[in-house]
């Protein structure tokens, strides 16, 4: 594996691995996006650092407690992850969380205390879902409210307030089931083993396969229902929606492992797009 520690880099690779790079860069990504179309122009070098630290360290942070507070369970069906190979030492583990999580609400700070309270709760249902409520029939309440946080952040970032949050909730709603759910897929029978009882986990797994694709297909038809009566354009809009129906129509065809890097995106992309259309509230 490209992480072994055995092979030169392998250490600092297996560090890596920790911090669950690809959802990481993609929730940065697209945070970076929503701020840049809220502001209506690119933000400056400067802007854009102050961005990215944010957003990176506090996926990063999040993504190495996951695996802290996973570690019982991983041992008895992940023994590839880092910590359960001892290739990452637990106590450098939580360091490097915590370094991580300051170093993204400091850069939040550095914007505004606005943009700092919502980073704080993004940052908080993550650690929440770490720490519990991934086991647990309430395991895609956090995702949600991770998933409200991070266009308010965007748009607090561009100094603007985000408009239409009673339609951004629900969407928010839809397309954290679908993620929750095709990210929770592949992980189902090693969870019941462990005990988990997730939302996935209680679902099964076809009937998380066709909720996750449904959550998303809802989740497109949604935006372009309402994107005409709250002056959006609507041909964007759709665009974006073609995209998340496309990807969930692929949801039959995939792997169990597969779903989550196929829908992930789709979902960002329709995020985005609506999100870019908002009209000023």
């Amino acid at each position: 594996m490209w992480w072994d520690e055995r092979r030169p880099g392998g250490r600092l690779k297996s560090l890596l691995f920790l911090t669950h790079p690809g959802p990481s860069v993609l929730v940065t990504a697209t945070f970076v996006a929503v701020a840049w179309m809220a502001a209506g122009h690119a933000p400056g070098p400067g802007r854009f650092v102050q961005l990215v630290f944010l957003m990176l360290p506090i996926q990063f942070a999040i993504g190495v407690a996951n695996d802290l507070c996973g570690l019982p369970a991983d041992r008895a069906a992940k023994a590839y992850k880092p910590l359960v190979r001892g290739a990452v030492d637990r106590r450098l583990a939580a360091v490097l969380a915590v370094v991580l999580a300051v170093g993204g609400l400091v850069s939040a700070a550095t914007i505004s205390w606005t943009v700092w309270g919502f980073a704080l709760g993004g940052l908080v249902a993550g650690l929440t879902y770490d720490a519990g409520l991934a086991r647990t029939p309430l395991s895609v309440v956090p995702w949600w409210a991770a998933f409200v946080f991070l266009p308010l952040a965007a748009f607090a970032a561009a100094g603007r307030a985000t408009p239409w949050a009673a339609v951004l909730v629900p969407l928010s709603g839809l397309l954290a089931v679908s993620l929750q759910l095709a990210n929770g897929l592949p992980d189902i029978d090693a969870d019941r083993r462990a005990g988990s009882r997730s939302l996935p986990v209680l679902l099964g797994a076809r009937r998380c396969r066709v909720l996750a694709s449904a959550s998303l297909a809802a989740a497109a038809i949604v935006a372009v229902d309402v994107a005409g009566p709250i002056g959006q354009r609507v041909v964007v809009v759709a665009a974006g929606a073609a995209v998340a129906l496309v990807a969930s129509g692929s949801a039959p065809w995939v792997g169990q492992a597969r779903l989550f890097p196929i829908l992930a995106p789709a979902a960002a992309v329709l995020a985005v797009t609506w999100l870019a259309v908002l009209p000023a509230g």
